[in-house]
């Protein structure tokens, strides 16, 4: 016979498993709701290009991952171009004081239909039927905290395809819905898509001298000093996980702008 304590116990678990089937229900539809056009201008779904085995559910996040090779297949189906330029950062060499910090910029190329009566810009280009522009640059950073233990052997090769993956899905419109595996580590340990502070509150307020020392940082060189410092007050518990997080990422954030200065 159940005790009560048994019941309440069955029945929260039950609600728990409902709970989940709920949320994963809503993520699959939006997958299959993702769409995008191929380079004859046709819409394609998602969710009919890809099999199960290129894309996985990530429980923490809500959302799904999809594998390099995915995004590649998704690539070609748009007529992005696999002859992506890169650029390294003159300014960042990778050593263990920035855990071998990699940056690289990737610019990918759109080779797919015009828009019918579409005009020429100003150069004589002619936008392709998913944006304005057919090129897209987008920087993409990779260091030892940042990649997991399989790609720590090739770190600028995993911020290259970072830096492809999601300006592909930028250029296509798919990047709200859907993320590269190649960002998924920061999803395990952290939902680095969230908001982690909000101006205002004490726990904001408390870090603000850090905060101005990265916005005021007039170049990559002194946000690595000022990373260095706030590394060592972490090791020794001075700032909780959100406030930890919020200055990591403005920290990579404003890596981004400075590196596009170069």
């Amino acid at each position: 016979m159940k005790t009560k304590k048994t019941e309440e116990k069955v029945n929260k678990a039950e609600e728990k498993r409902q709970a989940k089937a709920k949320k994963e229900k809503e993520i699959k539809e939006k997958l299959a709701a993702a769409t995008f056009l191929d380079k004859e201008g046709n819409k394609v779904k998602v969710s009919d290009l890809i099999s199960e085995e290129q894309c996985w559910y990530l429980e923490k996040t809500g959302k799904y991952i999809l594998t390099h090779d995915a995004i590649k297949t998704i690539a070609r189906k748009a007529g992005i171009s696999m002859n992506f330029s890169v650029e390294e950062s003159p300014n960042i060499v990778p050593d263990y004081r920035n855990e071998l910090e990699h940056i690289v910029r990737v610019t990918i190329h759109c080779k797919a239909n015009a828009p019918r009566g579409a005009e020429k810009d100003v150069d004589g280009n002619l936008p392709c039927v998913h944006s304005e522009e057919r090129t897209i640059t987008i920087t993409g950073e990779a260091n030892t905290k940042s990649t997991p233990n399989r790609g720590r052997a090739y770190l600028r090769k995993m911020a290259e395809k970072r830096a492809f993956d999601i300006a592909v899905l930028e250029h296509l419109g798919l990047y709200t819905s859907i993320f590269s595996e190649e960002e998924s580590p920061d999803f395990e340990n952290a939902d680095q898509k969230e908001a982690t502070l909000m101006p205002g509150t004490k726990e904001f307020e408390s870090v603000i001298k850090e905060v101005n020392a990265i916005l005021k940082a007039s170049s990559l060189e002194r946000l690595q000093v000022i990373a260095s410092k706030i590394k060592r007050l972490k090791e020794k518990g001075k700032y909780s996980d959100a406030q930890s997080k919020y200055l990591r990422e403005l920290y990579q954030r404003e890596c981004g702008k400075k590196y596009k200065e170069f």
